[in-house]
């Protein structure tokens, strides 16, 4: 039985991430909140460009071992990676 592996976040690292796990024989679910990302995943499409990466999350589309959702109680897994890019943001702190 192959390990079972959540992966919160599906942007370019945790949609990355998520396939190649698959890839390397484990099951996958990718969780993120915006579900038209999750719409465009869970069609083995990309919601940006990384070279390759389409191919691969076709692949593994349909090997079923791969899934996304918003739905973060599917989200149990015996591993779970939080994929998170922390971005820097100018801000004017007086609208706080």
């Amino acid at each position: 039985m192959a390990l079972k592996l959540s992966v919160v976040g599906c942007g370019y690292l945790g949609a990355t991430h998520a396939a190649c796990m698959s890839s390397l024989g484990f099951e996958v679910v990718g969780v993120d909140t915006d579900p038209e990302k999750i719409a465009l995943l869970s069609k083995g499409e990309l919601p940006f460009y990384e070279p390759g990466l389409d191919t691969l999350l076709a692949a593994e589309m349909k090997s079923d071992r791969l899934t996304f959702t918003t739905d973060f109680l599917r989200a149990d897994a015996d591993v779970t990676l939080y994929a998170s890019v922390h971005h820097r943001v100018k801000m004017d702190l007086q609208q706080i």
